[in-house]
């Protein structure tokens, strides 16, 4: 989508969406100095971000707005499949699950999942995205994984060439830190780089010629923190993993201030928030 005012330059959303991915990192690389670790979700992380993401009995929103074209032969194939919140769910209903996932950690925490499921129609693949081997799906996910992809065009074009059905790729409209985004500010003295939004994907997506349907869904991935440390310690790495004293007590100030406790669980204050779909039919 390259439209402009007069006198206006056309927006080139892709570009715009590898400006932004790079500043973004270009910054972690500056500030973090866990930042060239290898993977990002090893240690602890992954096993957190399990715990957080997983609510059994819960409604998953992705997968209730699909059912509709679900039935046990369709086969799914989630992109970023991270430690497991949608697999369990489809793998129930569909005839297979093929999930792309290249964290070492995630993947470990993905298959302790699937075995304690006891589910046996689940391939995981240890690969990135554009370039795992997979074979097209009739219901193609991606769900939070495109903000750290620095070709967006490449990824898009490859989720539309393994489609067979439906694919539908999910974004937030805000940025993942926006609950400490101050925080940032008050103890690097900058500003956090932006990463893209829905908005820069639908712009993307169109400009390549994916022309899309955009619905919005409940935000309701993140459960709570276990503890007040927990809190603390996850925040740290949102914050780029700032050393010190000072750092420590700024984090555990402000967190003090702004988390309430709810069914057990430590929570930002803030209202509820959706995320927007970009999803599209496959193209014959």
């Amino acid at each position: 989508m390259r439209s402009s005012f007069v006198g206006e330059a056309p927006i080139d959303y892709v570009a715009r969406w590898r400006q932004l991915v790079a500043a973004r990192v270009a910054q972690g690389k500056r500030l973090d100095r866990l930042h060239d670790r290898t993977d990002h979700w090893a240690g602890e992380r992954a096993a957190r971000f399990r715990r957080m993401t997983s609510h059994p009995g819960a409604t998953d929103p992705l997968f209730e707005f699909l059912r509709p074209w679900i039935t046990p032969a369709t086969t799914v194939l989630d992109v970023g499949a991270g430690t497991g919140r949608h697999v369990l769910r489809f793998a129930h209903q569909v005839s297979k699950v093929t999930a792309v996932e290249p964290s070492a950690a995630m993947r470990a925490e993905l298959e302790a999942g699937i075995q304690e499921a006891g589910v046996t129609n689940v391939d995981v693949v240890a690969a990135a995205w554009p370039n795992a081997d997979v074979e097209p799906a009739d219901i193609v996910i991606c769900s939070h994984v495109a903000y750290f992809v620095s070709d967006i065009e490449s990824f898009l074009r490859r989720l539309d060439e393994v489609n067979r059905g439906r694919c539908a790729v999910v974004l937030r409209h805000v940025q993942r830190e926006v609950a400490i985004l101050d925080l940032f500010e008050q103890i690097w003295k900058e500003p956090r780089c932006p990463e893209p939004t829905f908005a820069d994907l639908f712009g993307a997506a169109c400009q390549i010629g994916i022309w899309a349907n955009v619905m919005n869904l409940p935000f309701t991935t993140v459960g709570g923190f276990e503890g007040f440390d927990e809190a603390v310690s996850m925040v740290k790495g949102d914050l780029l993993n700032p050393e010190g004293a000072e750092a420590e007590k700024e984090i555990r100030d402000y967190l003090a201030e702004r988390l309430v406790q709810r069914n057990g669980k430590w929570l930002f204050n803030t209202p509820p928030t959706c995320v927007g779909v970009l999803w599209w039919e496959a193209r014959v």
